[in-house]
């Protein structure tokens, strides 16, 4: 099994991170977050030498997380992932914040996934993770064997996320990240919605907004 390649590309005016998640030498790749132009991530992806998207994942349902899913599965035929809980949020263009960045739609999920629930793609073993407060229904995803956490806007690089949309509540938000990622190991990779990469014990000892 080949080691894990993570790629990002920045988009939308948010500068919100798109996580291009595969093994070396896999023609597999997962992506996270795709928060615009799916047409961009689909040449991205060909010109990693990967044929198949595998899945998209989606860690909340805010329109600069999800702007280019339709898109790029339109382009592909890969199914979408969501958490139960942000179903309302996706398919509400006010809720989703989707006007944001034109004009407001609402979407769905192919897959809606349940707190601990786990599954396997493209070579990675990943764990739903609820982890409510930035939104209802905010989810990571946990490769333990690898060690990284794709977190979405639940907790950053020295922040947290904002707790003053639909649904938002700054003390679910604290609860979710001292009970669900803080007790994860130490080394683990955080791999946030903004930002630069960080790990669990730098936030757990340096983050001044927990």
């Amino acid at each position: 099994m080949g080691d894990i390649k993570i790629k990002i590309r920045r988009m939308t005016i948010c500068v919100t991170n798109c996580y291009y998640v595969f093994r070396e030498g896999s023609d597999e790749i997962v992506i996270v977050d795709p928060g615009e132009k799916g047409e961009v991530i689909y040449e991205d992806v060909k010109s990693l030498g990967i044929s198949k998207v595998a899945g998209i994942l989606l860690t909340h349902g805010h329109g600069d997380h999800i702007g280019g899913a339709k898109k790029l599965q339109e382009l592909t035929g890969a199914k979408i992932y969501a958490f139960e809980d942000e179903a309302e949020i996706l398919r509400d263009g006010v809720k989703n914040l989707s006007g944001w960045f034109g004009e407001p739609y609402g979407m769905d999920a192919d897959v809606y996934l349940r707190d601990n629930e786990e599954f396997d793609m493209a070579g990675f073993h990943f764990k739903v993770i609820h982890t409510p407060g930035h939104t209802q229904g905010s989810c990571c995803y946990y490769a333990e064997e690898d060690g990284y956490l794709f977190c979405g806007d639940t907790i950053m690089n020295l922040s947290v996320g904002r707790t003053d949309f639909y649904s938002g509540s700054e003390a679910t938000l604290m609860r979710s990240i001292h009970e669900r990622i803080f007790t994860l190991p130490d080394e683990t990779k955080i791999c946030s919605g903004h930002g630069d990469k960080t790990t669990v014990a730098f936030e757990r000892e340096n983050n001044p907004c927990v």
